[in-house]
């Protein structure tokens, strides 16, 4: 099963909703700030969680999903106080 780098971000109005997909999101990856997260999942996964995600959001919210390359992936740069160091292993899924 072929896997990708994911990134993720949101904007949701509501507070309960927001609670729900912060939760949603930590089950498939990391977060990098309060609303974003980064993955590593295969396109079967990133269909999972956006079924999940549908079941929750209104038409006043939005999510929206980069799939990036492994290449841009990799040049990314990180920087602050509180740069993660990320372990693959903890956010891979099937």
């Amino acid at each position: 099963m072929e896997l990708f780098h994911f990134l993720v971000i949101y904007d949701i109005r509501d507070d309960k909703r927001l609670r729900k997909i912060a939760k949603i999101m930590e089950s498939y990856g990391i977060r990098v700030q309060k609303s974003v997260f980064e993955m590593y999942a295969s396109n079967k996964t990133l269909r999972k969680l956006r079924a999940e995600v549908s079941n929750v959001i209104k038409n006043e919210d939005y999510v929206i999903y980069f799939k990036i390359c492994e290449k841009d992936w990799q040049r990314r740069e990180k920087f602050g106080k509180e740069v993660y160091v990320e372990d693959i292993k903890d956010y891979e899924i099937f």
